[in-house]
């Protein structure tokens, strides 16, 4: 029996079951009577499929309609069915499912390697979820209206914790895991410290007897300005952590890295500040999987990676130095108020016994 002679009833069925939105498009694309009842349930038909491979939807649509102007912790009405709208949420979700992919190869390592799966899709829903829930906090706390100088402020710390206590503490725990994840991407292919460079060049270059060149000229230009202000003004002009990173030069010719590890730590710190998406782009970027390095140096005009990376900080203005993350801490203080321990929960996840992939607890049978 041909397929286009069961009951339109049948077949809308046959529609509202396709698990993403381009199999929903194929299949519609068919024949020109599943065309017909697509285009009479079009809307409905897409959101479905968007929440079924991009889901959850509320937070999606939570995150790409907020606006500076209303309460983070209050949720706007849901707004109409628009495809303009479903664009915006099919950009957040295909970052998302990069992160779940990127995920099994940053929380499993050395040892841990052996172990190493996919996401089953309940884990990847979880894993979704807590990405537009850090995005959303990013965008509204990670801002330059809020400075360093007021991030401790006691009405500034309960602004930020209104926006989570709605989350039960299974779910900050995996916004606690993903935002581990973001941090050992940063750690390891973003801002590798000089240490980190120079073992990753001796273990592909082991009879390589000359060190490494730079290719950035921005500490020259930087140590000239320090130079300037000392000998006129007698005074150290501001420096940033960032800067310090970036002029730390105790590998001789090695500064494609950004310091020791206590440099590291803070140009980190304040790395962590940039949403899921600009994270997604610049790991993409730097390790060659948005394009050739050919092509990456072309778009951006810059040799040096360290470059780019410091290019696009510049881009967001001074707020963004020396004024590290505020998510962590804002977690550890919600779940402080609930009688917990922030610091225990991320010994669980470190453990695998919380976040979005926890450890099968196998009892020995006696």
């Amino acid at each position: 029996m041909n397929i286009t002679g069961l009951a339109n009833e049948i077949l809308l069925h046959i529609l509202q079951s396709c698990p993403t939105v381009p199999s929903l498009l194929a299949l519609a694309s068919t024949c020109k009577h599943l065309h017909f009842i697509f285009g009479h349930h079009k809307l409905p038909l897409l959101y479905q499929s968007f929440e079924a491979q991009y889901g959850p939807s509320l937070d999606a649509i939570r995150l790409v309609t907020y606006n500076s102007s209303q309460v983070t912790h209050v949720p706007r009405p849901a707004p109409p069915q628009s495809i303009a709208l479903l664009k915006r949420l099919v950009e957040v979700g295909q970052t998302a499912e990069k992160w779940a992919i990127v995920y099994p190869s940053q929380k499993w390592t050395g040892n841990e390697s052996a172990n190493r799966r996919l996401l089953s899709s309940g884990e990847r829903y979880s894993l979704r979820r807590a990405c537009y829930r850090i995005w959303l906090y990013d965008i509204a706390f990670h801002t330059p209206q809020h400075a360093r100088t007021g991030r401790v402020l006691p009405q500034v710390v309960r602004t930020r914790a209104q926006v989570l206590r709605p989350w039960s503490e299974e779910q900050l725990a995996e916004i606690l895991d993903l935002h581990a994840i973001f941090r050992a991407i940063l750690h390891s292919h973003i801002c590798p410290s000089n240490g980190t460079v120079i073992r990753r060049h001796k273990q592909r270059f082991p009879d390589d007897p000359f060190p490494l060149i730079s290719t950035t000229k921005a500490t020259k230009h930087s140590d000239l300005l320090v130079d300037f202000h000392q000998a006129l003004f007698h005074s150290t002009p501001h420096v940033s952590r960032l800067s310090m990173a970036r002029n730390h030069n105790q590998y001789g010719a090695t500064v494609e890295g950004w310091g020791d590890e206590i440099a590291q730590y803070y140009v980190v710190e304040d790395m962590l500040k940039l949403d899921p998406g600009q994270l997604m782009h610049l790991f993409e970027s730097l390790t060659g999987q948005a394009g050739s390095d050919a092509e990456f140096t072309a778009c951006y005009g810059f040799g040096s990676r360290k470059a780019t990376v410091e290019h696009f900080v510049a881009a967001l203005g001074y707020w963004f130095e020396n004024n590290g993350e505020t998510l962590a801490e804002t977690i550890c203080f919600v779940i402080g108020e609930r009688g917990g321990d922030g610091r225990e929960l991320g010994e669980l996840i470190e453990g695998g016994l919380a976040g979005i992939c926890k450890r099968e607890l196998v009892e020995d049978a006696e």
